[in-house]
């Protein structure tokens, strides 16, 4: 290889890595920069020096027409590619990305449905989504084994990025991946798709190579990770290289730099070149390379009072004399150890000892914060965004939310405007598919002035803002424009009904408008009373509640009486021989249905539904389970007398119908709740009657619907029902003349256990 060109193995995250590198570049000091990465980067690059750029960031790379496909490239302040960038610009030395291109990567990756992680020092493209953990081991854990470390992670960070930096650590890490890579090649290699892919991103690498030592004739230094050095170092013909990467497709691509945050530079987030604990390798940069270099004395002191006040913030008293002890502790533990600084290990054990008092609970309601990290990069004002990253953070010094990478809650006060602005921002966004905040409670009983949403900001919810650029380049333009493509693409009332929610929340009216056309038309094709009964109460709880946007009441009143009529016009026949799967769904529908047109207020419509319920229950063919819901909705609006709703209980249990239509309609009924069986005896005696006609083999199928009836009831309920029957005296008929029981008290009390069982009640 040509002398000129120095070659850098790096690990893509690693505080020791940058530090050496720095070092490194300082000796050597090249014209030219080449940084394994996509060549689309470099345009990039130079936003880098901007002040306002803060990691961790990534630049996202993405498909133009189909920005699901996109991959990223992070960069944490302690990366080394990310030190070398800043290195470059503030010496006016050039950059060159020498990786194959995005385009490429984004067709090979589409076309092999590659996924799989990369180990350290591998690709640092991250995919939008965790993908699977790897199939096949880290290389590196064979020299672990031998130095005796548990694995490779935990060689590499003593070996390399706790280690005193310096250039000539790049010696020492080549020699072991080359013979690492060639004892690999022996025993048939790591992951068929992985070389494959490799195969082909050396060949470029070494292409760029050869570009860049063609047109500079200075020194040039290539910083790659540790695992392709031995590859750049091989004697490969250029012909060899071009025919390897002759069959690549590629496709056209945006590029756009994006705020990343710690918890997705972290391992467990499925990244494969992430690190195991992205918040101790921002302490460590300070001790090996930040512009805060310390001594391991004030770098364990740092350690060990950032782990205090994050325990106080939890609510444990820590005193400034244990913090001293921790560090101390971690000092000396790093001493017996033959460290030369206190490693995570050694911060682990003193914190749990000197500030955890040895309970491991203590310290794991700190851990994520601590090691993970909790920041989230910004970019400068003055790089280049996407249309909505752009308009989304306009909107976030507006409504002063601040993404963050850890979960929390807010409560909005919705009469207020700051309140509202930043409902219809969360609302907005989960139209589009960036569901940056989920909306866990909406006050409706107080007018639905009040809202609590969960916040967690997902870096990777780039790639969903990406998507919806096709819907608009404003938040609002893009949330209407979905909106109103998914109700032209849809046909199901219930999907439209949110819809149209969904957009008056969002404050979208005309998007809204347009989901009322389309929902009204759809409803008049529609042929199933399911969809329609499902949709019913959406409308009923925007027109009831209201929200604190304006809304078409008169609109959507009208839309949703011409629904009513039409369910109550055919309830009854869509409820007559039916399957128990098409039964089940229409029990659930008509549950939110009653409800909703209680609320609705219609008198005549209220009494059309309930004409319809008792012809459900009168006929022959209707589904038991539906049929079992009608009469207890009769019931329990007390529509009919308890005597009339004792006598079409009775009806359903007596022969000819079948103990499983029994059951079935018995758990129907029994499912609105206990009470209707403690204060109507005549329908408690009339379930005691059949249960008693049962013979073993039906009363043993029925038991898991008896269960499911009853698991609706609460505790005092079936305590009470328990009471009832170990009296005695379960009434045939209401008043005083009532017959009882003649159970014997031991028939009783031997029956009890079981009973307990199938009431679900816990002796």
């Amino acid at each position: 290889m040509d002398p000129r060109a120095h070659l850098f193995g790096i690990r893509h995250h690693g505080p020791g890595s940058a530090a050496s590198l720095i070092a490194a570049l300082e000796a050597l000091d090249p014209a030219l920069v080449l940084i394994e990465g996509a060549p689309e980067a470099e345009p990039l690059a130079g936003y880098a020096a901007l002040a306002g750029m803060q990691p961790p960031l990534a630049i996202l790379h993405y498909q133009a027409d189909d920005p699901g496909n996109a991959i990223f490239a992070p960069f944490a302040e302690y990366s080394p590619e990310w030190q070398a960038i800043r290195w470059a610009l503030a010496r006016g030395r050039a950059i060159r990305f020498i990786d194959w291109s995005a385009a490429h990567a984004l067709a090979f990756g589409r076309a092999q449905e590659e996924d799989a992680p990369e180990e350290d020092g591998e690709d640092d493209a991250d995919p939008p989504a965790p993908p699977p953990p790897p199939a096949y081991a880290d290389p590196l854990d064979s020299l672990a084994r031998i130095a005796g470390y548990s694995d490779g992670e935990a060689w590499w960070n003593a070996m390399v990025e706790s280690s005193q930096p310096g250039p000539a650590m790049f010696a020492a890490i080549e020699a072991a991946i080359t013979e690492l890579r060639a004892a690999s090649e022996a025993d048939g290699g790591l992951n068929p798709r992985r070389e494959a892919r490799d195969r082909v991103r050396e060949a470029f690498m070494r292409l760029g190579l050869r570009a860049a030592l063609k047109d500079e004739p200075g020194e040039i230094a290539v910083v790659v990770g540790a695992w392709h050095v031995p590859a750049l170092r091989a004697k490969v013909s250029q012909a060899d290289d071009r025919a390897a990467i002759r069959a690549v497709e590629k496709v056209k691509v945006e590029s756009a730099w994006v705020p990343w945050s710690d918890s997705r530079l972290a391992s467990a987030s499925g990244y494969g070149a992430g690190v195991t604990a992205p918040g101790w390798y921002r302490h460590l940069w300070q001790l090996q390379g930040g512009r805060e270099a310390s001594s391991p004395e004030a770098f364990a002191a740092g350690w060990q009072s950032r782990v205090s006040g994050l325990l106080r913030e939890e609510g444990h008293a820590v005193a400034s004399a244990s913090t001293i002890e921790a560090s101390r502790l971690a000092i000396a533990l790093a001493a017996l150890r033959g460290e030369g600084a206190p490693g995570l290990a050694e911060m682990h054990d003193a914190t749990l000892a000197a500030l955890c008092h040895g309970d491991e609970v203590a310290y794991r309601l700190v851990e994520r914060r601590l090691l993970f990290g909790e920041r989230v990069g910004a970019v400068d004002p003055a790089v280049p965004q996407m249309p909505l990253a752009a308009d989304l953070e306009r909107w976030q010094k507006r409504c002063r939310l601040k993404p963050e990478d850890l979960e929390r809650e807010i409560a909005l006060d919705l009469r207020t405007e700051a309140g509202l602005l930043k409902s219809t921002l969360l609302h907005r966004l989960a139209l589009i598919n960036v569901p940056w905040g989920r909306l866990i409670d909406a006050e409706a009983g107080r007018g639905t002035f009040r809202e609590t949403w969960r916040l967690a900001w997902d870096p990777g919810l780039a790639v969903n803002l990406a998507e919806a650029l096709v819907y608009g380049v404003t938040i609002e333009q893009a949330a209407a424009g979905k909106a109103a493509a998914q109700s032209r693409d849809s046909s199901d009332v219930a999907v439209l009904a949110g819809l149209v929610k969904a957009c008056l929340l969002a404050d979208l009216p005309t998007a809204a408008e347009q989901c009322i056309a389309r929902l009204q038309a759809a409803a008049v094709d529609s042929g199933d009373l399911v969809q329609l009964m499902n949709t019913v109460p959406t409308l009923v709880s925007i027109l009831r509640y209201g929200t604190a946007r304006p809304i078409p009441s008169d609109q959507l009143g009208a839309l949703v009486s011409a629904l009513a009529a039409e369910i109550n016009a055919g309830a009854q026949a869509a409820s007559a021989d039916i399957e128990p799967a098409e039964a089940e769904a229409m029990r659930r529908a008509m549950t939110g249905y009653d409800r909703a047109l209680a609320l609705h207020g219609e008198a005549h419509l209220t009494e059309m539904w309930h004409r319809e319920l008792a012809a459900i229950v009168r006929h022959d063919r209707s589904a038991p389970g539906v049929a079992g819901l009608a009469l207890r909705l009769l019931h329990d609006g007390q529509v009919w007398p308890v005597d009339d709703v004792a006598a079409s209980f009775s009806r359903a249990l007596t022969p000819p119908a079948a103990p499983a239509a029994a059951g079935a309609f018995v758990e129907s009924f029994l499912a609105g709740g206990a009470e209707v069986l403690i204060q109507d005896r005549p329908l408690l005696a009339a379930l005691d009657e059949w249960l008693c006609e049962l013979d073993d083999e039906s009363f043993i199928g029925l038991l898991p619907m008896l269960r499911r009836g009853f698991s609706g009831f609460a505790d005092t309920g079936r305590q009470r029902i328990l009471g009832i029957i170990g009296s005695g005296k379960i009434a045939a008929a209401s008043g005083p003349g009532a017959a009882e029981s003649d159970a014997s008290p031991a028939f009783i009390a031997e029956a009890l256990p079981l009973l307990r069982t199938i009431l679900g009640i816990t002796p």
